[in-house]
């Protein structure tokens, strides 16, 4: 469309230039006329068919000065005129060009502000999710730390005062031994609980794996299992992050062996190497059926433990291992890499056979 009024503006303009050379019309310098088409055309069409009508316009213009006079370029006057139309046909074609670039320029201009305005709005969304995940990830690890920690207090405690239950009549020394033991995780457990709440303020604190370990190992023996426990390598090289995962999966262990395996022997393993670090832990305990434990998780709409447990390997890209039978007590073994991190998600945590109670 843009083209056939092109056309039409031409044909009008010569047609006026011609009657004004044949002088039907009292019209003076039309010729003047021949500086529309290319001024349009490098508006519509861009600079490169705007210098080719410019061309055009120029070669029709010096034609018919040379038809209608020969010896034209000798009249100083024709000479003067087709100078100035030269030069307006030059200023005309620049600005005609300035204007197509600054309107192209305006039209990227706004594309861009659309742009950001689209992509200011994007990141307002990730935003909003990055912090409703962080929220999610922070009150998901407080929940594993409740659990773990006060969790398993509370359960040594409820053993040392069964104890108590059990031999108030038979044994007042193991009695008064067993509520001083209560009364001494109550203790430490509120310890850990403060513990807790000053490291969501401070955010870090120096956590020792080993020293962790060994009063959870001291918290067994008071409760009268038969422990076999190693430490090897150096802790120091390790992220707090592994040593905390560490510390907590063995809590939970603890815990779920006290509760359900009616264990007497514990072996305990701690290993730090230079690539992974590793925690093997054996009961002698009644055992179970790994089948009818995933059954039983998988039908389950509560319980934090075993969930917990994988949770917390997960983060770190570990590798989780759990065999037990019926009759042959339980072994576990978590692999952790030194590089292991919150940034890292597990691609694989295996769990060749799953274990403890669920409902933990």
């Amino acid at each position: 469309m843009a083209s056939i009024l092109l056309i039409i503006r031409i044909l009008l303009i010569e047609g006026a230039v011609q009657l004004e050379r044949f002088y039907l019309l009292p019209l003076n310098y039309a010729d003047i006329l021949y500086l529309i088409p290319p001024y349009l055309a490098t508006l519509s069409f861009g600079h490169r068919i705007g210098f080719w009508i410019a061309l055009l316009a120029g070669g029709v213009y010096f034609g018919q000065e040379t038809l209608f006079s020969f010896h034209w370029y000798t009249n100083l006057g024709s000479l003067w005129t087709a100078t100035l139309f030269c030069f307006a046909l030059v200023f005309l074609l620049t600005m005609a060009r300035t204007v197509t670039q600054e309107k192209a320029s305006r039209m990227q201009a706004e594309q861009l502000l659309q742009e950001i305005a689209c992509s200011h709005q994007q990141l307002t969304v990730y935003a909003e999710q990055v912090a409703e995940l962080a929220t999610l990830k922070e009150r998901n690890r407080i929940a594993r730390d409740i659990h773990d920690g006060l969790g398993h207090s509370l359960m040594a405690i409820t053993v040392q005062l069964e104890k108590a239950l059990v031999y108030h009549e038979v044994s007042s020394q193991e009695t008064i031994q067993a509520v001083r033991a209560a009364k001494q995780v109550a203790k430490e457990a509120l310890q850990e609980v403060r513990g807790s709440v000053r490291a969501l303020r401070l955010n870090q604190e120096d956590f020792s794996c080993v020293r962790g370990m060994t009063f959870l190992i001291q918290q067994l023996y008071t409760s009268q299992f038969a422990v076999d426990y190693h430490t090897m390598g150096d802790e120091a090289d390790f992220s707090q992050e592994i040593r905390l995962t560490l510390y907590r999966v063995a809590q939970e262990a603890f815990t779920n062996i006290q509760k359900h395996a009616h264990a007497e022997k514990i072996e305990v393993m701690l290993q730090f190497d230079k690539q992974e670090a590793r925690l093997q832990i054996c009961d002698n305990g009644w055992g179970f059926n790994p089948e009818l434990v995933q059954r039983k998780v998988a039908e389950s709409t509560s319980g934090y433990g075993l969930q917990g447990m994988r949770e917390r390997i997960a983060l770190v890209s570990g590798h989780f291992h759990l065999d037990s039978s019926p009759g042959h007590g339980t072994h576990l073994l978590v692999t952790l890499p030194k590089a292991g991190s919150a940034t890292h998600q597990s691609e694989h945590i295996q769990t060749e056979k799953n274990g403890y109670d669920d409902e933990a």
